[in-house]
């Protein structure tokens, strides 16, 4: 567990920039710490947001799982990356897919998204993980994701319910791996939420009711 402020009610997007980049610190030492563990071979942060996806504890905070295998959608993503540098390759055609930038990172909604308003922040360069950041680019980091939150919250005046993973490099993936965070947020309209149907569970495949070049423009005309 990890607490994000002392303060009961808050978020990524009102911590002050100092509470911000403590906690993206505080990500790093634990990133480092646990692949240092005999038997650890992936570390992945994440945040539950919201009791539209189950959360029961309303502090500010989120979790850090350290797992003895590489989970299954790590290990494809593992296997994609050291084919070619995906994400490097998406970056040039985002263009209206972008939602906001910071020095070194971008956020954008990815335009294969398989939820409304999903968002991705990570590095323009790659990096497996945060714990290969400049302080500079710690604080840019730290910056963005409190941002992406903010808009989050300002689409409907009010706290946005989300999911937050971080998808850093499985231990010994790092030489391709690149380092990015992944918002899933359930809400697809102000009273709607959306729900995982037929195609979805029984497929695999994701049916979203929005372009993802609009959503991209709502979330960065909102602030």
């Amino acid at each position: 567990m990890v607490v994000y402020t002392e303060a009961h009610a808050g978020s990524l997007a009102t911590l002050t920039e100092e509470e911000r980049l403590l906690l993206a610190q505080v990500w790093r030492d634990r990133y480092q710490a646990l692949y240092a563990l005999p038997g650890v071979r992936f570390v992945m942060p994440f945040e539950n947001r919201g009791e539209a996806v189950g959360v029961t504890l309303h502090h500010p905070h989120g979790q850090i799982y350290a797992y003895p295998f590489v989970p299954p959608i790590l290990e494809r993503e593992s296997q994609v990356f050291r084919e070619r540098p995906v994400l490097l390759e998406l970056f040039p055609q985002l263009g209206p897919y972008v939602v906001d930038r910071e020095e070194g990172f971008l956020a954008f909604v990815p335009p294969f998204a398989r939820y409304p308003f999903e968002v991705w922040v990570a590095p323009v360069e790659r990096h497996p993980g945060p714990w290969t950041f400049s302080e500079g680019e710690m604080a840019a980091f730290a910056r963005l994701l409190g941002r992406v939150v903010a808009r989050y919250d300002a689409l409907y005046g009010e706290p946005f319910p989300y999911v937050m993973v971080f998808h850093a490099a499985p231990l010994g993936e790092e030489r391709t791996f690149h380092f990015h965070v992944e918002f899933y947020p359930p809400r697809r309209a102000r009273d709607r939420l959306k729900f995982l149907a037929g195609t979805e569970l029984g497929a695999g495949t994701f049916v979203v009711d929005a372009l993802p070049e609009e959503t991209a423009q709502r979330l960065r005309e909102v602030l």
